[in-house]
């Protein structure tokens, strides 16, 4: 069983996982497949110590914090099996965000950073079950439709507000910048503002490439 994570116990120290177009929100989960080497060492070394990995997007057009983003999510793995071709499949479990304070020696390839957590307390104590999500669920559905995907809205009600919204990201096509703007929402209302003014875009952006494709 994993113990849930207390502010005075996060790491100095942390390693993380660039990886382009993918986020984890706190309390959000994100199931990975690992098999580059780097990052299998990684595994094995967080496993054998907190667990915890920041995902962080790379920004290849900023020279700062050498080509990533400023904030990404600290997550811990909570579960993971290895496979018979020394692959790791891990399931990450959003924990709270940070921001880089410093990157520091990499360590058998993988980098590591200084986090900074100040800013960001209120990650450890998410609790949106209470915020109405009528107008995210409207847009949604409007996006599933307008893409083909066939999403029973029904069942959608009884999902959970936190795994709805931690989802989104992963599911809609949305860019890597626009994920980043979901990640750094100051407040869980703002951000379910966010992707619902992204669902809006998207949606608007589809019309008038059908009616261009018409005209």
């Amino acid at each position: 069983m994993i113990k849930t994570t207390n502010y005075k116990d996060l790491p100095e120290i942390l390693p993380i996982f660039p990886l382009p177009g993918v986020i984890v929100l706190p309390n959000g989960s994100l199931p990975l497949n690992i098999f580059e080497p780097r990052y299998i060492s990684m595994v094995e070394d967080v496993l054998g110590n907190n667990r915890m990995i920041g995902m962080i997007q790379p920004n290849p057009g900023s020279e700062k914090n050498k080509g990533l983003y400023p904030i990404g999510c600290a997550s811990k793995i909570v579960s993971f099996s290895e496979t018979s071709d020394n692959r790791y499949l891990i399931e990450l479990k959003g924990v709270i965000r940070f921001k880089i304070y410093k990157e520091v020696n990499t360590l058998k390839g993988y980098r590591n950073i200084i986090p900074e957590w100040e800013g960001f307390k209120d990650d450890l104590n998410i609790n949106i079950q209470n915020i109405n999500i009528d107008s995210l669920l409207e847009q949604l559905k409007k996006y599933f439709d307008n893409n083909n995907i066939n999403v029973d809205s029904d069942e959608l009600h009884k999902i959970p507000t936190d795994q709805i919204v931690s989802a989104i990201p992963q599911i809609c096509s949305f860019q890597n910048n626009e994920k980043q703007a979901i990640l750094e929402a100051k407040t869980d209302k703002e951000r379910i503002e966010v992707i619902i003014s992204l669902l809006k875009m998207n949606l608007l952006e589809e019309n008038e490439n059908s009616t261009d494709t018409i005209n």
